[in-house]
């Protein structure tokens, strides 16, 4: 999902020879691996000259003529009307302006996620994600429904149960030691939660919360621990699922975390 969406962090006074170099760069994506979300994050810019505006405008027929949104993000009210006066205006699945990185990246995220399910659609839904559980594994898993809205796991707590979400759709938050609320994903059928804690003891990193009636698999620790003593096939290859599935997530960060310092 990450190669469809792609951040550009822009800093400072933007003029020709930046903006110049901004577009190049992006011309460059835009043919060699076309995304679905143009992510652009004007936290840092300061002002923008006439010809920088002009450069805003081509990089939005790009997004017309390959396909992708363009999300600017963190625009200060000055830089936005600077924009605007020269034809960066917002229009629907072409240009948005977010007013956070937050909320820009939550965008894209919807955007992404509206194309995977539109991908599946033929298929058999999204139950089909949970075909990867391991054989037996089923038995060993209590099905928990949840009303939107409902606290799954709770940041601070100490660590506990396995969950797999089985339809609905979960948000993943936490609270930055400044008092921040911070979006960090959305998790969707077929993905499993609270893995991480399980193996590194320490508590709980992040809430989870439903965003939609949603139903989890739950997988307690004391069936891991049972399961470890009397189906030690089963535990290894329950085992070998969840590192799996965490050496795929960090796959997914590491180059989450590279399009965000780009």
């Amino acid at each position: 999902m990450v190669e469809r969406l792609q951040i550009v962090r822009v800093r400072g006074f933007v003029f020709f020879g930046s903006a110049s170099r901004l577009l190049e760069r992006i011309q460059e994506r835009a043919e060699t691996a076309p995304p679905r979300c143009l992510l652009m994050d004007l936290r840092q810019v300061t002002g923008v000259d006439a010809s920088a505006v002009m450069s805003f405008v081509k990089v939005i027929h790009l997004a017309e003529t390959n396909g992708f949104e363009l999300v600017l993000a963190g625009a200060s009210d000055p830089v936005r009307r600077q924009l605007e006066r020269g034809g960066v205006v917002a229009a629907e699945g072409v240009v948005r302006f977010e007013p956070d990185l937050d909320r820009g990246l939550q965008r894209c995220e919807d955007l992404l996620l509206e194309e995977a399910h539109v991908g599946r659609s033929s298929g058999g839904g999204p139950g089909d994600a949970l075909e990867s559980l391991p054989p037996g594994l089923r038995t060993s898993l209590e099905r928990v429904p949840l009303e939107e809205g409902a606290l799954l796991i709770r940041q601070d707590e100490p660590p506990g149960d396995v969950f797999v979400l089985e339809s609905g759709r979960l948000r993943v938050e936490m609270m930055t030691p400044e008092g921040t609320r911070m979006r960090l994903g959305t998790v969707m059928p077929g993905v499993v939660v609270g893995e991480i804690a399980l193996y590194t003891g320490a508590s709980r990193t992040a809430d989870v919360v439903a965003e939609a009636p949603s139903v989890v698999l739950r997988l307690s620790r004391a069936s891991i621990e049972r399961m470890e003593r009397s189906e030690p096939e089963l535990a290894a290859a329950l085992h070998r699922w969840l590192a799996t599935t965490l050496s795929e997530r960090l796959t997914d960060t590491q180059r989450a975390a590279m399009a965000l310092f780009d």
